[in-house]
């Protein structure tokens, strides 16, 4: 993901800029919607097995 990175911030005008901001926007989104799900099934699990 930083080479991804390093290569947009470096080739600001070549055409592969966008379908490489495109990837790194998507892990991103991916990864917090995991990270989300992961909380919540995590509170589910005590709320249930605890509450």
């Amino acid at each position: 993901m930083e080479n991804n990175l390093a290569f947009i911030t470096a080739n600001k005008e070549d055409d592969q800029h966008s379908l490489k901001t495109r990837s790194i926007l998507w892990w991103i989104l991916s990864a917090t919607v995991w990270g989300i799900v992961s909380m919540a099934l995590i509170v589910w699990s005590f709320n249930s097995y605890f509450g």
